[in-house]
């Protein structure tokens, strides 16, 4: 009964303290009437689409001709609309640039026909094809083509060889083992859902490359991109009319190893008061030729922002930012290592970062998209995920229907529309999912940066990465919104001050009360089904708290007059209590359903070792630079669950501490998400780390 009146204080007090300030998702969180209307009717889906339609017309592998282009536009729009510091930076990279002036495959006999062509479809011609010039090559079906069966009494020397396994493995097994001439690749038949194949999308062409070379010194030869339908005839055809031939002309470029580049535009709106509390938006402009909505999409929604922010700040309808906001138009995930590398420290400037990778998506044209963004993983949690989510929640709650507002008076299809004049009517599909990395926001949150990102980034996705990623796929209503939800995300945390710091308080607490209560929840599932599941129980509710704690502490960076000082520890503690709370109804309901009170938790031999160990972060930006990718992978820990190991080191954390942040955070989001996270997995991981010098104990 105490346990249960103190919980009942815990909600009056959460009550108490939010007030008037917490405001119901259909409001305005953090603007203000006038400001809203501002900024949602500047802001241009339709704007946007302009800047994919130029895009869009380039393959823009990493240094190649097309990338630069997409660069320089970039830099020169973000300059004509008045940004702050615009500039574009060559940077360093491992690899190659690549450049195709045409490629072609024809058959010749049985019938002359015209197969791929880079003058019709440029994806045809897989990335790295070397100059090529050979008629009348025997075309050979080999099935999937990455296994020594599939060339059982089969002679393909000098041949060109039909399969639809991936490039690599067919490389390996074709050319570099059995002297064929090169491939022509095709989606696997035998998948029948994602991704796109011969059962719903038969003439879609998928963007891939070759190795440049084997691990031996081979040079890779030319890969020709066909579509299902396309390669299903082929085979048909070697099938039933005998020996297929065809001819191959290619003319590419390699340049040479030290001209390796990448590039990102930088580009700034400075804040009047704050300069090291960056705000930064990002998006990657390095894809293949179509790339609409990924992530030409993120690209034309930051030129968006920044010309209706800079025009708003400058007709005074909206207040300059107290912070920074920061642009950047980025070469995926090794521009921003390359740029905390070229600039030790540099990421101590920054408060948070917001992604955008694909933020187009017509939903209608596929019922499985969703408009996701992702939260800052729990070693970073932080108000981030509070500002980022009421955003959201506010966006969808405006454009979509519902019966209740109709019969309420409100005779608009959606309570606050956000429609662009050329999109569609369509509502806004988007939700809010457990972190995933593998997009720009990852370079900020890993170690040893620790910057709390978030992305956009619609998926699932079955036009990525082919030619069907085109204009017809983005919708400017969805462009419109999603930049609409990010600039007032950016605009709201580079502002904060005095009079919207208590509503950002406000939110963190409430969101975080009824996060714990999902775990609580959680735990109590636990312990009504298994009776061994108590410590796992009691361990989701404490990392449950100093997660949200985490979150309460980040208010602090953006309080510098001290003004939440009281609120922030009235806050914390408050947190305490309602973990101790938890904790005792938790033990009571263990003992009421198993008629004993919980035994003496014992460690297992790896928890105990484990419990020993403090493990520190190493290397710098340049060291984890070049040797993330030597740290061995555990088989058993999923790989955004190994990430989690390293970024929970903070030097005061023992590596056992580690295992039960990361295991709680695997077991909120779900088995199916991150897989189950065991402590020996966990210890492996470590000493994998520390076996690079990245991690010391």
């Amino acid at each position: 009964m105490k346990a249960l009146m103190r919980i009942n204080c815990v909600v009056l007090f959460i009550i108490m303290n939010l007030g008037s300030v917490m405001a119901a998702p259909n409001e305005i969180p953090f603007l203000n009437e006038e400001e809203y209307q501002w900024l949602s009717n500047e802001i241009s889906g339709d704007a946007a689409f302009e800047h994919i339609r130029f895009m869009s017309q380039f393959h823009r592998p990493t240094g190649g001709e097309g990338l630069m282009k997409v660069a320089e536009y970039v830099k020169d729009k973000a300059a004509e609309y008045g940004l702050d510091d615009v500039k574009l930076i060559k940077q360093a990279h491992s690899r190659r640039p690549w450049n195709a002036e045409y490629g072609e495959i024809w058959l010749t006999s049985p019938e002359i026909k015209l197969i791929a062509s880079t003058n019709q479809v440029l994806l045809h011609l897989a990335d790295n094809s070397r100059t090529t010039h050979i008629e009348d090559v025997e075309i050979v079906y080999v099935g999937r083509g990455t296994s020594e069966s599939d060339y059982e009494e089969l002679d393909v020397e000098g041949k060109i060889v039909l399969a639809y396994g991936g490039n690599r493995g067919v490389m390996s097994e074709a050319v570099w083992k059995r002297k064929a001439a090169g491939l022509i690749t095709f989606p696997d038949p035998s998948v029948a859902d994602y991704p796109v194949n011969a059962l719903n999308r038969p003439d879609q062409i998928h963007w891939s490359s070759i190795p440049v070379e084997s691990s031996h010194g081979q040079p890779g030869t030319f890969a020709f991109m066909v579509s299902s339908r396309q390669g299903l005839e082929l085979r048909n055809m070697i099938e039933t009319e005998g020996p297929v031939k065809a001819k191959v002309d290619i003319e590419s470029e390699f340049g040479a190893p030290e001209e390796a580049w990448q590039v990102m535009v930088e580009a700034r709106i400075n804040g009047t008061e704050i300069n090291d509390q960056d705000i930064v938006l990002t998006a990657h402009t390095q894809e293949e030729k179509f790339s609409a909505n990924d992530d030409s999409s993120g690209c034309a929604s930051l030129l968006e922002i920044g010309r209706a922010m800079r025009k708003l700040i400058k007709e005074g309808r909206i207040k300059a930012p107290r912070r920074n906001i920061v642009f950047w138009w980025v070469t995926e995930i090794s521009s921003q290592r390359q740029y905390f590398a070229d600039n030790p420290g540099v990421h101590k400037n920054m408060l948070v970062n917001i992604n955008q990778d694909m933020v187009g998506a017509n939903q209608a044209q596929d019922v499985m998209r969703v408009q996701n963004m992702t939260m800052v993983p729990f070693s970073r949690f932080h108000f981030l995920n509070d500002v980022a989510e009421s955003v959201l929640d506010f966006v969808i709650e405006g454009n979509r229907a519902n019966l209740a507002v109709l019969q309420a008076g409100n005779s608009e299809l959606y309570p606050r529309a956000i429609l662009s004049k050329l999109g569609t009517r369509h509502r806004y599909n988007a939700a809010v999912i457990p972190f995933h990395n593998n997009s720009d926001h990852m370079t900020f949150n890993e170690a040893p940066i620790g910057v709390p990102g978030i992305s956009f980034t619609n998926w699932p996705d079955n036009y990525i990465h082919s030619s069907d990623d085109d204009l017809w796929n983005v919708d400017a209503t969805q462009l419109q919104r999603n930049a609409f939800a990010v600039a007032m995300m950016g605009y709201t945390i580079a502002s904060a001050g005095e009079s919207t710091i208590p509503e950002i308080s406000a939110h963190v607490a409430g969101r975080g009360m009824e996060r714990i209560g999902i775990d609580y929840r959680l735990a109590l599932s636990m312990i009504s089904e298994d009776k061994g599941s108590y410590f796992d129980a009691l361990h989701q509710v404490k990392q449950a708290v100093i997660r949200e704690k985490r979150a309460v502490e980040s208010l602090r960076q953006i309080d510098e007059k001290g003004q939440l000082k009281e609120v922030i520890n009235g806050n914390l503690n408050q947190l305490e209590s309602t973990g101790s709370s938890l904790l005792d109804s938790l033990k009571s309901q263990y003992t009421a359903r198993f008629s004993n009170p919980p035994d003496v938790e014992e460690l297992t031999e790896a928890e105990r070792v484990m419990s020993n160990l403090v493990p520190t972060i190493q290397g710098d930006a340049d060291d984890f630079l070049s040797e993330r990718r030597n740290i061995k992978r555990v088989s058993g820990l999923h790989g955004v669950m190994a990430f989690e190991v390293i970024s929970f080191i903070d030097g005061q954390r023992t590596a056992l501490d580690i295992f039960r942040a990361v295991r709680a955070e695997a077991r909120r989001a779900g088995s199916h998400y991150y897989g189950v996270v065991k402590a020996d997995d966990v210890y492996k991981y470590l000493k994998n780390a520390a076996d690079t010098g990245l991690v010391k104990f």
